[in-house]
């Protein structure tokens, strides 16, 4: 496991992995990132399951390979992460630079085209153009709720009888 890939919590309850590129110093807080991913958990406390998935820790900015700077005075805990939250995050990363090479998103040349749709024909034209380009994207309706199996997947949010 390389020693550069920290995991760490901060102030704002944000927990996210990444590698350190360089650390913060006495006479400046910054510190140097890549990769940095938000870890997502939850957990199924009846199963005594773990589900964990990564988000870009900054919004819009999916290229793993960017630097940014996230100030040492803003994490209140620092760890090693364990060899299989590193194991996901490196599929994570690879995956995620896999797709971006990949795949050409040419807004510029899209932008034009969708500009003046309305709604029937902007979805008509996303689903045509996902379909070319083989891009797999998750649908609701393609969980069957008469599955007993699939059923027992759903967690019920404000069950009756609960106060908020």
């Amino acid at each position: 496991m390389p020693d550069n890939i920290k995991q760490f919590k901060l102030t704002n309850d944000d927990e996210i992995i990444c590698e350190v590129i360089q650390w913060d110093d006495p006479e400046n807080a910054a510190m140097v990132v890549r990769g940095a991913m938000r870890i997502i958990a939850a957990e199924d406390y009846n199963r005594g399951v773990r589900f964990y998935a990564f988000r870009p820790w900054l919004s819009f900015n999916d290229r793993p390979e960017e630097l940014q700077t996230l100030n040492a005075a803003h994490i209140i805990a620092e760890m090693n992460p364990s060899s299989a939250l590193v194991g996901h995050y490196v599929k994570t990363i690879q995956a995620v630079k896999k797709v971006l090479n990949k795949k050409d998103y040419p807004l510029d040349t899209l932008a034009p085209k969708v500009e003046d749709m309305g709604e029937e024909e902007f979805q008509e034209f996303l689903d045509q153009y996902l379909k070319e380009n083989d891009v797999d994207i998750f649908n609701p309706d393609d969980i069957d709720l008469t599955d007993s199996d699939a059923v027992d997947n759903i967690i019920k949010f404000k069950p009756k009888g609960t106060m908020h």
